[in-house]
Parts: structure tokens; sequence; C-alpha cells
């Protein structure tokens, strides 16, 4: 899983917002959005992670879904039916063929690796349940 702390930068990259433009959005402090995007408290320098209520103005201030912040976060695990499990040989196909049909590397994109594997989860899911 990736850190929050890096996905959270790039998902903030990706709307083109500063760091102000995301405290307005997100009610949360422009210096407390870059201690979560750094991963670390700026005085002590010890580990920070979002809490649920970060997380929820975030996603609502990035338009991006709340479940799949708390699952990068750890807070929550598997999609809400344990019994399918993404393999890592359709996630891998995904990523290749993403690579070679638009020369895009989604291997170093956190914000694409967590919507890839949301995405082929659902795909799954959605089979499943045909059967």
């Amino acid at each position: 899983m990736f850190e929050i702390s890096r996905f959270l930068r790039e998902l903030r990259g990706r709307r083109k917002y500063t760091l102000r433009e995301a405290s307005e959005r997100s009610g949360l402090s422009h210096s407390y959005i870059s201690s979560l995007e750094n991963g670390k408290h700026p005085k002590t320098k010890a580990p920070i992670n979002p809490s649920p209520e970060s997380l929820k103005r975030l996603s609502e201030a990035y338009n991006y879904d709340f479940e799949t912040l708390m699952k990068v976060a750890g807070y929550i695990e598997g999609n809400g039916s344990e019994e399918l499990v993404l393999s890592e040989s359709s996630y891998d196909m995904a990523i290749k063929e993403a690579q070679s049909k638009y020369g895009v590397n989604l291997r170093e994109n956190p914000v694409a690796n967590a919507t890839i594997r949301e995405l082929l989860l659902s795909l799954a899911k959605q089979e499943s349940e045909k059967k």
C-alpha cells in the first residue's frame, strides 16, 4: 500500500490545487495539509497520519472516493466483499497494457495505482454477482 502522505500530495497535485486552495476547500489548515503530505509532524518529526474526519474533508475537497482514502491510510481493508481478492496478475496485466498502449508508467503514480485496483476490484465484484 502506498504511503498516504505521497498519495495525498499526488492527489492535490492532480487537482492543481495550492495548499491554500486545498485548505479553503477542506476547512483544514494549509500547514496541517502540508504536514500530512510530508508524513511527519513539523516540530517533532514524528510520523503523522490523517484522522478519518480529515480524510472525509479531503475526499470532499478533492472530489475523491472517501473509502479509497481510508484504505490507503490503512483504516480499512478489503472492498466490503472479503471473498474477492485482486490477483497480482490481473493488476500487472492492466498496468502493462496501459504502458504498452498509452506509453505511461502507472507504477510510479499512487493515485493511478489505487484507482486501477479499485476499478479491477469493482469489475471482479460485478462478475462474481453475475454467477
